[in-house]
C-alpha cells in the first residue's frame, strides 16, 4: 500500500476509535484533530518500536485536560488496564487493554502547533507508545523514554524522516 494511503487508512482508523480516555472523565472530540500528524506520530512510533501497542487498539485524544492523578506539567500521558491495576508496568505488555495516550491542551492546542512542533510531538507519542508496550523511564540522555525532554537529542529518526506534508488548501476546503 503506498504511504499516503496507509497513512489515510490510519488516520481513519484512529478517528474511528477516538472514545472516552477513562471512565468518568469528559469524552474525546467526536473528530481528530490534525489526523494526518496523529496517524503519522503513531506510525513513526510503531517504526521506531517494530511493533504496535494493545494489539493494536489504541484510543489517541489531543487537546484532553489534565486527569487525576496526572502531573499538572505533563504534555501527554497514557492509561491502561492490567490484571495487576491501572498503568501498572509490571504487568505483562501483551495484556494491556483500554489503552489510551492523551495530548494535553498546554502545549498542542491546535493543529498548527502539531505541525510547528512535530519533532517534540512525535518523539512523545515514541515516547507514549513506548510506555503501552511495557517500557519505563529511562534517566539516561538522549533516550525518548527520558522523563521530560531537555533537548531535541531524543527525537528518534522515524520522527525526523516521517513529517506528514502540509495538506493543499484544495485539501483543507473538503
Amino acid at each position: 500500500m503506498a504511504p499516503r494511503r496507509l497513512l489515510a487508512a490510519l488516520a481513519l482508523l484512529l478517528s474511528l476509535a477516538l472514545a472516552p480516555a477513562a471512565q468518568g472523565s469528559a469524552k474525546l472530540p467526536a473528530k481528530p484533530v490534525a489526523a494526518p500528524e496523529i496517524a503519522a506520530a503513531f506510525a513513526a512510533a510503531q517504526r521506531h518500536w517494530g511493533a504496535v501497542p494493545c494489539g493494536g487498539k489504541v484510543r489517541i485524544g489531543v487537546q484532553r485536560p489534565q486527569g487525576a492523578g496526572v502531573d499538572p506539567a505533563a504534555d501527554a500521558w497514557v492509561t491502561f488496564g492490567t490484571p495487576l491495576g491501572a498503568n501498572h508496568l509490571a504487568a505483562p505488555a501483551s495484556s494491556y487493554t483500554n489503552c489510551v495516550i492523551a495530548f494535553g491542551r498546554r502545549r498542542w492546542p491546535s493543529s498548527q502547533s502539531l505541525r510547528e512542533d512535530w519533532n517534540l510531538f512525535c518523539a512523545t507519542m515514541v515516547h507514549e507508545v513506548g510506555h503501552l508496550l511495557g517500557h519505563a523511564h529511562d534517566a539516561a540522555h538522549g533516550s525518548v523514554m527520558t522523563a521530560v525532554f531537555t533537548d531535541a537529542s531524543p527525537v528518534p529518526q522515524s520522527c525526523r524522516t516521517g513529517k506528514p506534508a502540509r495538506a493543499s488548501r484544495t485539501a483543507r476546503r473538503r
